[in-house]
């Protein structure tokens, strides 16, 4: 598979590597793929593209079927990383208890690079800087002169945590959900 370490919610690509030359009388190789990627989904396609909604292990399978009935399979195990990749939307408590809505539209890299684009309100603020723990689920987020610390929940579907101005003045909470 490839990225070698892939994030959730973003594309898997599986490549079938099965060789069956047809055996002594030329059965005609595999004609027949299921691929089962341990989450409860499946593709028939020789390659298939697979996105995963959760971090975690897996165990991927693909059995295959040659023209003259045969089959055979091989399993792996594949370790997907938690991502906070997607639009998230919430609110944001400020300084006066008022709610305010926000969202994010982030891009996660296979790299660990995270971008993208903050909502308050009517504006829009790029992303300066964010970083991902995926051990602790610790998130860090900043944009204009607000940075958002947060932790992602065992679903990974939402972030909650206390946003600091650029001063490093704690404000009240936020919390956004994947859409």
């Amino acid at each position: 598979w490839s990225p070698q370490d892939p994030l959730a919610r973003t594309d898997v690509q599986f490549s079938d590597l099965s060789v069956d030359t047809g055996g002594l009388f030329g059965a005609g190789g595999v004609v027949t793929w299921l691929w089962n990627f341990g989450d409860g989904s499946s593709s028939p396609m020789q390659h298939p593209k697979h996105e995963y909604n959760k971090g975690g292990t897996y165990n991927v399978q693909l059995t295959v079927t040659d023209g003259g009935g045969k089959t055979a399979s091989a399993m792996r195990t594949i370790t997907v990383t938690p991502s906070l990749a997607g639009r998230w939307s919430g609110t944001l408590t400020d300084l006066g208890f008022n709610s305010l809505g926000i969202s994010f539209e982030l891009q996660h890299s296979a790299t660990g690079g995270i971008s993208g684009t903050l909502y308050i309100l009517a504006a829009a603020f790029p992303v300066s800087s964010a970083s991902f723990n995926a051990g602790t689920r610790e998130v860090q987020i900043m944009s204009a002169t607000i940075v958002f610390r947060g932790t992602l929940d065992a679903n990974e579907r939402r972030i909650s945590g206390y946003w600091y101005d650029q001063f490093g003045v704690r404000g009240e909470d936020w919390s956004v959900s994947l859409m």
